[in-house]
């Protein structure tokens, strides 16, 4: 079994992360996960060039997967050292050196929910497992989601990936390992629906994805996590079962509006 077009597309997003040594792209199975991201925000943001904020970057992943697709970038860090990604963003001169002009970087001054952006600069503003953790540095969801519609342009969206499901069974399984990571603070569509609308900002779409661990991938031997026929049936059952399984699911894509 062959990858797709699109499908070669993100793998070789991947090749490039994983020359990188980053977090989760160790193998194809588990870096995978992001393509469902990648899928809906393209769906979702079709302006050419459109101005996008990848908001609390981490290590940068999601900013060179948006810079690789012709939007200017803006990456925007808690910190620099965060407890998340103690070495800040770990690609800066790989994305400054292959897209000049497209890119830029900044870090926060330490407010947790201010940005360092005038009004309505942002076609898009994009959160990949960052939200959920705002209460953790100090800040607050509402107070965040606001400040994101203030540096959104009318019309502009914001996108949330990897959102975490209050009734996740991953979830749970993690809470009883200590050593396990696991999410302080999850949620369920009402919670986002009640965000967005004391944030001013309206829900277009919500939906469940990700049941299957994947992180846990990495343990595989070369020869099956990096294997399309592997990966691709991996990857549909993982589709499937929010379906089949709604309840259980581990993460919530969102996309809401600022009105225009």
């Amino acid at each position: 079994m062959q990858w797709t077009a699109e499908e070669n597309r993100w793998v070789e997003v991947f090749q490039t992360l994983k020359s990188y040594q980053l977090f989760a792209f160790d193998n194809i199975a588990t870096a995978s996960q992001y393509w469902i991201a990648y899928e809906h925000f393209l769906k979702s943001v079709t302006v050419p060039g459109a101005r996008v904020l990848d908001w609390g970057c981490g290590s940068g992943h999601f900013s060179y997967f948006l810079l690789n697709n012709g939007f200017k970038t803006e990456s925007f860090n808690v910190n620099a050292g965060d407890s998340y990604h103690p070495d800040g963003i770990k690609i800066a001169d790989l994305l400054t050196t292959r897209f000049k002009d497209a890119f830029n970087f900044k870090i926060s001054s330490g407010d947790p929910v201010k940005l360092p952006y005038p009004d309505e600069s942002f076609d898009a503003v994009v959160s990949v497992g960052v939200l959920e953790h705002v209460r953790q540095e100090g800040g607050d969801e509402i107070k965040s989601l606001k400040e994101i519609r203030r540096i959104l342009k009318k019309g502009g969206v914001f996108l949330c990936f990897h959102f975490p499901n209050k009734y996740s069974w991953v979830e749970a399984v993690a809470r009883q390992i200590p050593s396990k990571h696991h999410h302080l603070y999850r949620f369920t569509k009402k919670n986002i629906l009640d965000l967005n609308e004391a944030a001013g900002l309206n829900v277009e779409t919500v939906q469940a994805y990700a049941v299957l661990p994947r992180n846990e991938l990495a343990r595989l031997p070369e020869g099956i996590k990096n294997n399309p026929t592997f990966v691709k049936f991996y990857n549909r059952a993982d589709r499937l079962l929010p379906k089949v399984l709604p309840p259980v699911f581990q993460n919530y894509y969102f996309r809401s509006r600022k009105e225009g």
